[in-house]
């Protein structure tokens, strides 16, 4: 499998407990919120410094430079410059994290047993078999932001990826992702840098 196809899995969802279950929102209802979330942006386009370190061979550490673009609800697209052939994988790269709205269609979506009403994780477990055994998403509802997902594998690996936002001309704009790969035959960890953000029709109808 490609990095960009692991990382994916790089670049991308039981009630609560009884005595809260008349104030904890319903799963449908937490779909809907992240769904119709007002901060995010329709599309963008930003410059990105992906930072990658090797845990295993060849056991490479560089920074990687590129653009990516975003188009919601999760399509997420990098090209990078210069990439040297060892690192010849990263240098496109393409994951979408899909429509929350629709995540029921693909996944048995419940409540994972950590998650609260003020903290919402989602398990996702795919309704047809396929390499992901499960999906935890942990959510912040009252922003409607995808802020940790971790897949687990049913070939026993893990990846986990998080999100930090910063606000962007009105919106919350994804300004750094950290990934941690741990494959049976790849483990690194990613740093991903978003800066330069522009909504311009222009810029972002440039992308490949």
């Amino acid at each position: 499998m490609k990095v960009a196809a692991a990382v994916a899995a790089l670049l991308l969802v039981c009630t609560p407990i009884a005595a809260l279950a008349d104030d904890a929102p319903s799963v449908s209802s937490v779909l809907s919120t992240l769904a119709a979330s007002s901060e995010q942006p329709e599309e963008y386009k930003a410059s990105v410094a992906l930072h990658v370190r090797m845990r295993m061979f060849p056991f490479i550490r560089m920074t990687l430079h590129g653009d990516s673009w975003y188009k919601r609800p999760g399509l997420y697209r990098f090209v990078f410059r210069g990439v040297p052939l060892i690192a010849r994988a990263f240098s496109d790269m393409k994951y979408d994290l899909g429509n929350p709205a629709l995540w029921p269609e693909r996944y048995d979506v419940a409540f994972a047993p950590e998650s609260t009403p003020g903290a919402p994780v989602l398990h996702l477990t795919p309704k047809s078999p396929v390499l992901v055994k499960s999906l935890d998403v942990a959510l912040d509802p009252a922003h409607g932001r995808i802020l940790k997902a971790t897949w687990t594998r049913n070939d026993g690996g893990r990846i986990t990826l998080v999100q930090t936002y910063a606000p962007v001309a009105g919106h919350a704009f994804v300004a750094k992702q950290t990934a941690t790969i741990n494959l049976p035959r790849m483990k690194a960890e990613l740093e991903a840098d978003y800066e330069n953000f522009t909504t311009t029709e222009a810029s972002i109808g440039s992308a490949p």
